[in-house]
């Protein structure tokens, strides 16, 4: 019965907290339909920069939130205290951070966007404001996460996704072909998750601003947190601010474009790993492991195997039904880079595998390293890649990123974790559906898109059928037929 609540709590956190994928995919139709392609290419860097401002000025505290819930909660008012503190922090930490960009926001975007259209007021002090409002949120949902509160968090986040594209639809609606629909769509939205939490804090806590070891403890904490979400956003982001170097916005919502079609796998894949990390940390914890075990690589293989399954099946419908709702022909030629986007993500099941022991023995700071190298060098190779082939040059990168990380990965889990493993299930397969979809994509055209699509769907399923064939069993059986 616990586990069954344990399972149903993290399915819970994992697809709700997913909800911001979804309500950008719901939005993506009428983005492409209601903008032009320089203003949605433009709209993709504003949330971008947001998304920056977010972590700047979050500093890690929606992490340190709550690790300091499980501190205090045996104390009703030591926690309203420090948990308000932390409140306090973060509503002094936005202000401060609000007040230096705004006042130098214009030599900020002339360095950063150069002489391309991008002006920071009003759009850019929008993505400011909505950076703070959300950041506030993040921490509310975080302690909420770890109070085991699963209905609150399941509530307020479907708040967030209703105002978000009630919003954002009404706005792109009354002022179509510019962006105030979606800046105030996504702005009015952050106010409004921005006072749920003020309220619950405030109920919940005692807001306050207090110095000394509580804040040097935080802050202390928050600064390797900090350093690993900017490299996070490094990894995710960065090719959009190259692209923007060396081509145009249009190139921008091209390749964006492509990479929005992808976040249905990243809400399935995430939806997925809710269901298989609880039981591996379950096994790791009743077996005591030191390394992995054949059902441990069992469960990964399986991953991988429903992943391979459901990636080309992506791959080939996203091209064949988002043109129903989105007229625009230019945006096509993004579904051209679609294959080899979605196959980066194959590696899912490879960094699961070696993250699992990272977090179960809480060696974190191990990540932080991982993310350093793998961000240096996806940026020396994007830079190059995108200066000599342009938006495929992109693309490529991202997949050898994904590769190289989880290199990095493996060295530095091994440290602290035994693996022995079946290469053939875990690397060479994954790596012969890369080569195979990458010397596909060659021939690659928008006329014969959709067979070459079917033809890596046909290949991918025959292989996995005959390789993986118990793991999808063992799947089936304890995740489809007896899930808890």
């Amino acid at each position: 019965m616990a586990l069954k609540k344990i399972i149903t709590s993290t399915f819970i956190y994992t697809i709700i907290g997913a909800l911001p994928l979804a309500s950008a995919f719901f939005l993506l139709p009428f983005y492409t339909n209601y903008l032009t392609i320089n203003d949605f290419g433009a709209l993709m860097l504003y949330i971008s920069f947001s998304g920056f401002v977010q972590i700047i000025i979050n500093y890690g505290l929606d992490t340190y939130i709550g690790m300091s819930y499980f501190d205090t909660k045996h104390d009703t008012a030591l926690f309203r205290n420090h948990i308000g503190t932390i409140v306090g922090y973060l509503l002094i930490s936005g202000i401060i951070t609000i007040t230096i960009i705004t006042s130098f926001g214009n030599k900020i975007f002339d360095v950063v966007f150069g002489n391309n259209g991008m002006a920071f007021y009003p759009y850019g002090l929008m993505s400011v404001l909505t950076a703070f409002f959300n950041s506030f949120f993040k921490t509310y949902s975080n302690l909420l996460v770890n109070q085991q509160r699963a209905m609150m968090f399941l509530w307020t986040n479907l708040a967030n996704f209703v105002m978000t594209i009630a919003f954002s639809l009404s706005g792109i609606l009354i002022y179509p072909y510019t962006l105030i629909g979606p800046m105030w769509g996504r702005l009015l939205s952050g106010v409004g998750i921005f006072l749920i939490a003020l309220f619950f804090f405030y109920r919940e806590s005692n807001i306050q601003i207090t110095f000394g070891k509580t804040l040097k403890t935080a802050f202390s904490f928050s600064i390797p947190v900090l350093v690993y979400f900017l490299l996070s956003w490094l990894i995710s982001n960065g090719d959009r601010y190259i692209i923007n170097f060396y081509m145009t916005k249009e190139d921008i919502a091209i390749f964006d474009f492509a990479v929005k079609c992808t976040l249905l796998i990243d809400f399935a894949l995430r939806g997925l790993g809710s269901m298989i990390m609880p039981k591996v940390y379950e096994m790791m914890t009743d077996q005591k492991l030191t390394s992995t075990s054949q059902e441990f690589n069992r469960y990964f293989s399986s991953y991988t195997a429903v992943s391979l399954l459901f990636i080309p099946w992506v791959t080939l419908l996203v091209p064949l039904l988002l043109p129903i709702i989105i007229f625009k022909p230019e945006y096509n030629h993004s579904f051209l880079f679609l294959s080899l986007l979605c196959i980066g993500f194959v590696f899912t099941g490879l960094t699961g595998y070696f993250q699992a022991p990272i977090y179960f023995f809480k060696k974190t700071k191990l990540l932080t390293k991982v993310y350093l190298i793998s961000a240096l060098f996806q940026m020396l190779i994007t830079v190059f890649l995108i200066k000599y082939y342009g938006l495929w040059g992109a693309v490529a990168a991202s997949v050898i990123a994904k590769i190289i990380q989880n290199i990095f990965l493996y060295f530095e889990a091994r440290k602290i974790f035994t693996f022995k493993f079946n290469v053939t299930k875990l690397v060479i397969l994954p790596m012969a559906v890369v080569l195979f979809m990458a010397s596909t994509d060659f021939f690659l055209t928008l006329k014969n898109m959709h067979f070459i699509h079917l033809l890596q769907l046909i290949f991918t399923t025959i292989l996995v059928v005959l390789i993986y064939w118990k793991e999808l069993i063992i799947f089936f059986r304890k995740f489809i037929l007896k899930p808890n």
